[in-house]
């Protein structure tokens, strides 16, 4: 438990309103025994980004997939408390780097961008790979934060069977001026961003929206809005602030509530 905790104090201090990489690992997925492979996926405008792919206890496969797009700071390290509660439950995790992140290939990264349109052309590359290499299973993304823009501009090239997503960005340009009226920070947004709300609506795969109750930058209410796009999408609400699911929905282990509900979701 206590390094559970000083992996949350890593995480939450980075407080991710901005891109702030770390090339780093806080640990590595068998100092947490859990089996994995590395492995290098190529991207098509020739990034190397590092992942990994780390798979239940044959006896507990549930036979499903997680794509892990995680927020805009730390590495993919950062977040293996969430990844091994994952595996526990039955789901097979490939976790990756953004090309700038942990041992993934150099790329000059502007702290105040809200994100790369590169970084979509990452987790399509690796949700490819993926699907390629993991038969018989249902894939789908979990997102977090700056991930949600990045899987929905990347789920417009490559699908996937299901997309969960805590923290979901709807709208860019207000979320930016969120980080602006709150924490007095000039965001930038790349090009393309004027797409961003038209190819939210086109995702046709069933959707996942987890809103925290006390998030101030991406409410219950906009998710809502989200979900209202398409009839195959539904809410799951929690009480914490911003990408706090996992904590707040515990019970008797990390992320037991939070799971249960993912699997009644994944599983139907």
């Amino acid at each position: 438990m206590k390094n559970i905790l000083l992996t949350f104090v890593l995480l939450f201090s980075l407080d991710c309103y901005a891109i702030k990489p770390v090339r780093e690992y806080v640990t590595t997925p068998d100092s947490l025994k859990m089996s994995y492979k590395q492995q290098v996926v190529k991207t098509p405008d020739g990034y190397d980004l590092n992942t990994w792919h780390i798979k239940p206890e044959p006896s507990k496969d549930n036979k499903t997939t997680l794509v892990l797009a995680y927020a805009d700071g730390g590495n993919m390290s950062y977040w293996l408390y969430h990844i091994k509660a994952l595996t526990e439950s039955g789901y097979t995790v490939v976790a990756f780097d953004y090309r700038g992140f942990g041992q993934s290939s150099d790329f000059e990264i502007n702290p105040l961008n809200l994100y790369y349109n590169e970084f979509a052309t990452d987790l399509q590359s690796v949700l490819g790979w993926t699907k390629k290499n993991i038969k018989g299973h249902n894939t789908g993304v979990l997102a977090y934060s700056m991930g949600t823009i990045v899987a929905t501009f990347a789920l417009q090239q490559e699908k996937a069977d299901f997309l969960i997503g805590e923290g979901y960005v709807y709208d860019p340009s207000a979320y930016v001026a969120k980080i602006k009226a709150l924490k007095g920070r000039d965001i930038v947004l790349p090009k393309g961003v004027d797409k961003y709300t038209s190819q939210l609506k086109r995702i046709k795969c069933s959707m996942l929206l987890v809103a925290g109750e006390k998030d101030e930058f991406t409410t219950v209410e906009e998710s809502e809005k989200i979900a209202q796009l398409r009839k195959n999408r539904e809410i799951l609400r929690h009480s914490g602030k911003h990408t706090e699911g996992f904590i707040t929905m515990t019970k008797e282990s990390f992320g037991d509530m939070y799971i249960k509900e993912l699997i009644k979701f994944t599983q139907k």
